[in-house]
């Protein structure tokens, strides 16, 4: 692999090569560039004058487009309203190119047992697995794999780890592209930063390493939050006809339970949260983490086979959801997969007023006024009338936490919301929530595995499958 004099609008690099049976690890921070150069690398491209690019033609891809092409093609293959029960999707061992041969691989990724389970049964970071599976399974020589740790448990990133270390073994060539310097695999035989457009630094681990520090960024997200403040406190700003005070439990579960296809995902678990209640939820991959923040928002059939309240309101007396969802802001993977609708960026973060996937209404200029003081906190102004789906993977997951935090709601859903953010976005973000913690403006529900995002500011701690 050679890449030799790469001129475009957002980078310039003179020369990049990579071996067969190297382990490369590209770090850069989000707008650095390195999104760019992973499309450079991953897609077939226009002639770029006087430069050189020699790439193998069976490059294995792992991507964020690539995951979302897969949940769109799931999608138009879904037969649930043509059956009686839920579709579970695509096996995932259709997933997998010739699984008998692989399956020392399959078990070290702990998905030897759920072969047999559609794709839409499993998690986010079994389905991240599954993919990485596909893909180093097809036979490529060279495998390209964008943010490979985001959604994975610690006992997922030990064993992509050492499926990786196994690859290289068997003399592959590997690209992993990551945001954090936290994030570089442990079996990386060689390391490229990408900073401002460039690659300043390039070389062995040993070379490398001790040098990251010199890779700076910040990120204002955290910035002054008063200019964002709601007139009134949400907690009763919102408050729905004939609720009880402010004081009411924003959520009570009873001995919760859901299942997928007769298979439970969790069962016997009791959540109270009252304002100011700011819970962090973690576990393994597949414990049901996801789904019980579906089955508090009702994007999942259990929220009425519950005894779930929200807001002092039973679930299945008749409530309107979309009166509920009016107090709350959600961040999730599957929501973001969801978000497929044309419209701008100001329009992806005017829609989080709404409580719509896109805008249906002629918005007013306060409306607009607010977007445009929460796209400048994201260091997405510029970004405004550009199409949402345009966006780099990062940046779009921005425009939806912004979304999510226009109306400073009661309830805050947060499913892993920093996938693909760099370090300074991340620490911003968490930052930021410490602030409306702090201000009780929201009280967060938070899912997360990464250890670096436990904050001081939860006060209550859910560790689920344990």
């Amino acid at each position: 692999m050679k890449l030799e004099n790469i001129k475009t609008p957002d980078l310039n690099i003179p020369l990049f090569e990579a071996a067969p049976g190297q382990f490369w690890c590209i770090l850069g921070q989000n707008r650095s560039g390195i999104d760019s150069f992973f499309s450079l690398l991953s897609l077939d491209h226009a002639k770029i004058p006087d430069t050189e690019i020699c790439l193998p033609k069976d490059m294995g891809i792992f991507s964020f487009a690539g995951q979302q092409e897969v949940f769109e093609q799931e999608l138009k293959s879904d037969d649930t309203d043509f059956m009686d029960r839920l579709d579970p999707g695509t096996p995932a061992r259709a997933f997998i190119h010739d699984p008998d041969q692989y399956t020392d691989m399959i078990c070290a990724f702990g998905m030897d047992h759920l072969l047999e389970q559609g794709y839409r049964q499993l998690s986010t970071g079994q389905t991240r697995k599954l993919l990485l599976l596909s893909r180093i399974s097809s036979g490529s020589q060279w495998l390209l794999i964008q943010s490979p740790f985001d959604g994975l448990d610690k006992a997922g990133c030990r064993q992509l780890d050492m499926a990786l270390d196994h690859c290289r073994g068997c003399g592959m060539g590997i690209l992993v592209f990551v945001y954090d310097p936290g994030d570089i695999p442990a079996g990386a035989t060689h390391i490229a930063v990408i900073e401002n457009g460039q690659m300043p630094f390039k070389g062995s681990r040993q070379e490398i390493l001790p040098r990251l520090f010199e890779l700076q960024g910040q990120a204002n997200f955290s910035a002054d939050i008063n200019d964002l403040k709601p007139v009134k406190n949400t907690f009763s700003e919102n408050a729905l006809p004939g609720e009880v005070p402010q004081t009411t439990e924003l959520v009570r579960l009873e001995d919760g339970h859901a299942s997928y296809s007769g298979k439970p995902v969790f069962s016997h678990l009791n959540l109270c949260v009252a304002p100011g209640d700011h819970t962090l939820i973690s576990g393994p991959n597949g414990c049901g983490k996801s789904t019980l923040l579906q089955v508090i928002t009702g994007d999942h059939p259990a929220c009425y086979r519950n005894s779930l309240w929200l807001f002092g309101i039973r679930r299945g007396t008749g409530e309107s959801i979309w009166d509920l969802k009016k107090r709350m802001g959600i961040v999730s993977t599957d929501f973001h997969r969801n978000y497929r609708v044309a419209g701008s960026v100001l329009d992806c973060v005017m829609s989080g007023l709404y409580d719509t996937i896109g805008i249906y209404r002629r918005p007013g200029p306060e409306d607009e006024k607010k977007a445009m003081a929460w796209l400048e906190r994201t260091s997405l102004r510029d970004k405004a009338g550009s199409p949402f789906r345009t966006l780099s993977y990062a940046d779009q997951r921005l425009a939806l936490i912004a979304r999510a935090l226009i109306k400073l709601p009661d309830l805050l859903v947060l499913d892993e919301p920093t996938h693909g953010l760099d370090r300074a976005n991340r620490n911003a973000v968490l930052d930021f929530l410490g602030q409306v913690a702090m201000e009780k403006l929201s009280t967060i529900l938070y899912v997360s595995h990464r250890e670096d995002e436990f904050r001081d500011f939860f006060v209550s701690h859910i560790r689920m499958g344990n």
